[in-house]
């Protein structure tokens, strides 16, 4: 079932709000990135169980992030981010959802719950198209971004 559509999903009751930008996400969600120039060919998924290509991604930054009290250190991270100067984000959690509309500041407050939502790893991309992140769901535990999150992660 629809995490978007159920609002009895664990998600709703952390956030408030959640929009449909109307488009169903499934692979249409994979044309939204192409065509915002994010390559997704699929040769950085045997590397890092990644969607986009960030061999393909000139300013490419990692970190690992599932480890023991993360929660609030990446939410530090990620307030003093340039994700702070978008009030809005775009998102993609579950093959039955469209692509959604969240607030930033909810995002970062809530990251982990979100990351926890979504079925297989998360992207998150500014209304703008131009900023993209990218939690893997795969052992290695990367959050990979076009931008600085964690102090010294550029690769």
């Amino acid at each position: 079932m629809s995490i978007f559509s159920n609002k009895q999903h664990f998600l709703h009751s952390r956030v408030t709000y959640m929009e449909s930008i109307g488009i169903l996400g499934n692979d249409h969600f994979i044309n939204l990135l192409s065509n915002l120039k994010f390559g997704t060919s699929g040769s950085y998924y045997k590397t890092d169980h990644s969607t986009i290509d960030w061999d393909k991604t000139s300013n490419h930054h990692q970190f690992f992030f599932d480890y023991e009290g993360d929660e609030q250190l990446i939410e530090s991270w990620l307030k003093e981010s340039e994700l702070k100067d978008h009030e809005y984000l775009l998102t993609w959690l579950s093959w039955d959802d469209p692509i959604i509309k969240i607030k930033t500041s909810e995002f970062i407050r809530e990251w982990e719950w979100f990351y926890i939502a979504s079925v297989e790893g998360m992207i998150i991309i500014t209304e703008d198209g131009k900023k993209i992140l990218e939690f893997t769901d795969d052992y290695k535990y990367h959050l990979n971004s076009n931008f600085e999150i964690r102090p010294n992660s550029k690769k």
